[in-house]
Parts: structure tokens; sequence; C-alpha cells
């Protein structure tokens, strides 16, 4: 079955529905008589759901995160001496360990526990937003295979029912290369809507409008392959709306950013363990591009994630899914190490991604060196996309990473909590 989404109904004339923080988090971090981060003391982990009950959300923050911003290296003077003026103090950052520690406003984040795995990227990088973002989106670390499908799609594949209403949903208006398949359906659908076709408040509008994208979407009309397709598109996304009308209440406590009203929608629907959903795919609604005011900028958008994902771990544990849900977050690349003239930072290479949910905490993956940039300035990458994706697919659902990457990569170990 071919990838539907929100633009293909569109197309088809069918309404679419669908400040620093100085002291930490007490029991996370403890601060020596210098002020310097002391032991880093998350709690437990969660340990992962049966691979039948596991879910994903991926977290696309484009525009190109700034990984040393993410997952600071605190004690490395040369962090310091490169990043004159913007560097963050190591008494502000929430120490992971002896080296890295994690951006002042991911306090929640710092608090609950959390997988960072720097250095992630590619050994042949390309610095277009556009490009970056499809070979992380397709799983085409080098750009040469381009592939018809996208990593998360291929997932869908693997895991799904091509009866299912959904597999795979990106909570985002417009398509994503990220979820194209082959044999299951997967949509795109606007979070601020609620994955609902729209709202009438006359109910007998509602009902007539509904019957009309009912008929215009009838499987068994013989009509031009053009035609065929819209039909197709249309009736997944009515059979998406009808299973988002019956999906639990929302919680509260989320903030009212783009990224608040996606995950509790996302939370929704992963409470939901009827209708064989089994990844939601976020793009992140921030500019991550930081060419200027960087510092300012870049704490903004920090406590717009924390916020966010604080809201949404607590959702999953109340709904009592918390075991079943990994959050993947991933930037298609990172900054380049030297600030520039504009208190900002230019395109770089490798970035930093994390995973949370039933993940042990602490970094994985080798730390890649402030001492050996490439020509431009850039981190070399020390983790290769597609081992952090072989995490997912393999230590995650189970999916042998050879069936959905090039090269059969190997996954990091140790990070899923088992």
């Amino acid at each position: 079955m071919v990838s539907l989404n929100r633009r293909t109904v569109l197309r088809a004339g069918i309404g679419a529905g669908a400040v620093a923080a100085v002291g930490g988090v007490a029991g996370h971090r403890l601060l020596g008589s210098s002020g310097a981060p002391g032991v880093w003391h998350p709690p437990a982990p969660i340990r992962a759901a049966a691979l039948d009950k596991r879910r994903l959300v991926v977290i696309e923050m484009a525009g190109g995160s700034d990984g040393l911003s993410m997952a600071v290296p605190y004690a490395d003077s040369r962090y310091r001496d490169l990043r004159r003026g913007t560097a963050l103090a190591a008494e502000h950052v929430h120490a992971i360990d002896g080296a890295l520690g994690l951006h002042p406003q991911l306090r929640e984040l710092a608090a609950a526990g959390v997988s960072v795995i720097p250095g992630v990227g590619t050994a042949k990088p390309d610095l277009s937003h556009f490009e970056m973002l499809h070979r992380w989106q397709t799983g085409d670390p080098e750009g040469t295979a381009r592939p018809d499908t996208g990593f998360l799609g291929r997932l869908c594949d693997h895991l799904g029912d091509p009866a299912a209403p959904a597999v795979g949903v990106s909570l985002g208006v417009g398509d994503t290369p990220a979820l194209a398949c082959e044999r299951v359906t997967t949509l795109s659908v606007d979070a601020g809507n609620d994955g609902l076709f729209p709202v009438f408040e006359d109910e007998n509008v509602r009902a007539a409008w509904l019957a009309a994208q009912r008929a215009m979407a009838h499987p068994d009309r013989a009509d031009a392959p053009l035609f065929a397709t819209a039909r197709a598109g249309g009736a997944a996304a009515l059979r998406f709306s009808d299973v988002a009308a019956t999906l639990p209440a929302a919680a509260d406590g989320y903030p009212g950013s783009d990224l608040g009203v996606q995950l509790r929608l996302a939370a929704r629907l992963l409470a939901d363990d009827n209708h064989g959903l089994r990844i939601v795919h976020v793009p992140m609604g921030a500019d991550f591009d930081t060419h200027t005011k960087h510092p300012r900028r870049y704490e903004t958008l920090m406590r717009e994630l924390d916020t966010a994902l604080a809201a949404f771990r607590r959702d999953l544990a109340a709904r009592g899914i918390a075991d079943r849900v990994l959050v993947a977050a991933y930037s298609e690349f990172g900054r380049r190490v030297p600030v520039n003239d504009s208190e900002g930072l230019d395109h770089g290479a490798a970035g930093t991604a994390l995973l949370l949910g039933p993940t042990n905490p602490g970094v994985f993956g080798e730390t890649p060196s402030l001492r050996a940039l490439d020509a431009d300035g850039n981190l070399r990458a020390t983790v290769d996309m597609t081992e952090f994706y072989a995490t997912v697919a393999e230590s995650w659902f189970g999916v042998p990473a050879g069936d959905v990457l090039p090269g059969s990569p190997r996954p990091l170990p140790g990070v899923v909590a088992a």
C-alpha cells in the first residue's frame, strides 16, 4: 500500500483534518565546594515493555541544532577558547559525567535521565539543510542511494498491519519522506485539529459534509489513476479521523507551544492500543538555524523542548504506558564550532542526538574531539547516523538493522533498559 498523507488529501480537494539555571535539580547533580558540577544521580531507568507493545516518537529538530550547546563539553578549555563570549559556564550546566553536561534549560530532562549520543552524523557531510534532512529522513547517510522509502516508513512496513488505519503518523502540515513506505498506510495530520476532519457547529452540516467526502473517497469507483489515488488518500484520512474521534481525553499541563500541542496529541494516539499505530513523527516547529544571537535563541529552544517533553513523560506515566514509548530526537546537522561575528554559529557537521524513555541514562558512543576539527571548523562524526538508527530499529523494535538500513550497522550497546 502506498504512503498517504495530508498533502495528497488536500490536492484531491478533501479538507484535511487532521536566564540560566544555577544549582540544577535536586537529586541529579551535586555541587562541589568550588561550584563545579559533581556526580549525576538520575533515577533508575524504566524497564522496556515487550517488543510488540513498543512505540516510537521521533522529534525532528530541523535547522541544525548545536550539539555543543545541548551537551556541553564544560570541562574542555578548548570549548571556551572557540566559543569566546558564548560558552556556557561549567557551574550552570547539568553535569552528566566529568566531561559533558546538559544545557541549563534542560532541567527536567536532566532530572529524569536521558541517553545522550554526541558526534552523530556521516563521514561525508553536506552543509545543505535540504540535503541532510533528506538523508536523515530516508536513512541514506552518504546521499547516494536515494531510496523511495523513508527510514521510519521501512520500520512501519516491518512492524505494521496493512489493515491498520495508520501505522505511522506525522504531526505536521504536509508529507514527509521519513514515513514513505510500501505496504502499510502512513499519514500526515494537523496536530492543531487533533487529527480530525473539520468541526462544524451544526451537526447536520457535518453529517452531510462527511457523507459527501465518503462518497468521493469510495474505493469501488472506476476512475483514472490520479483520481483513484486521491480517493485512496481520502479514504485513509477518513478512517484515521474516525479513530481520532474516539481517542482518550487530552491531559492538562502541556505548554502552549507547537511542540506541546504535538506531544499532547501523540500521547493520546499512543494510549489507544487498538488501531495499530507504532510510530509518531514530530517535526518541531522551531528554528534551530542560529546564525545570529545563538545563546539567547538556543536558551528559548531548550526551554521549549524541556517543558514539552516533561509534560509528555508525565502524561505517559499517568496513562501507564511510559515503558512502551521511546523518544528519539535528532537534527540534520550540528553547528560550526567557532563562533561567528554575530554571536551565532554557522552550519556544521556532526550533532548530538537524544534517546529517552526506557533507556539507561548517560553518554553513549565516542565524544568527538574539539582538537581534531575538519577543514571548515566542524566536528567530525564519531557515531554514524545509521548506528543511531540501528539502535532504534534493532535494540528497541527487534528489527534487524540490515533490513531497514544500508551496510548492516551495529546498534549502540547498552542504551535500551531491557
